[in-house]
């Protein structure tokens, strides 16, 4: 092989660097394909069977009732109102525990925390609201405690995936004004 000169060197560095650019970018872009596909393919199956999470857009098919004893678990405070008939009482304590329960898997951090808290709605539900907030509010701020830091946890980890992915962006809008420039120079 004869010897390169100057501009035969930097002709053969700058294919080998848009080669490299290329499978890069074609690495970033499968990337955020695949997450992409993985988070859509979640979502239906998550619509699909009817889950919320944390937010309030529930399926149009849920009642109003159901979505304002949700908004109550999730954000709120599930209470018992006193101009409820005693047997009305008993339902509501029982269907706030009910929703709980289901929504909260024995993993869940906020499972017994707010176990207790419904408990204490079921044992207490003939006192009136002034004498029941006495007792189950200790329960309550430990619930509410955990609730307020499983929605930061949340809202962090949305945070640090978006300033993840907004790197990785900036990183390919970066190689691929490089990858031009150099084809550029190629050319000429």
């Amino acid at each position: 092989m004869p010897p390169m000169g100057v501009a035969g060197r930097y002709e053969e560095y700058s294919k080998k660097e848009v080669q490299f650019i290329e499978t890069e970018l074609k690495d970033w872009f499968l990337q955020r394909r695949f997450a992409m596909e993985r988070n859509m393919a979640l979502k239906k199956a998550l619509d699909d069977n009817n889950f919320t999470g944390l937010s309030m857009a529930a399926s149009s098919s849920v009642p109003d009732a159901q979505k304002v004893m949700w908004s109550d678990l999730v954000q709120g405070k599930p209470e018992i109102e006193d101009s409820l008939s005693t047997n009305a009482k008993q339902m509501k304590a029982d269907m706030y525990t009910k929703m709980f329960k289901d929504a909260t898997d024995l993993d869940h951090p906020c499972r017994i925390a707010g176990s207790t808290y419904m408990r204490c709605l079921q044992e207490n539900f003939k006192e009136k609201s002034q004498a029941r907030q006495m007792k189950c509010l200790p329960s309550f701020d430990t619930f509410d405690a955990c609730r307020k830091g499983i929605m930061q946890q949340q809202a962090q980890a949305m945070e640090n995936a978006l300033i993840k992915q907004d790197i990785a962006d900036r990183r390919a809008k970066a190689l691929f004004e490089r990858r031009s420039i150099l084809l550029d120079t190629q050319a000429v």
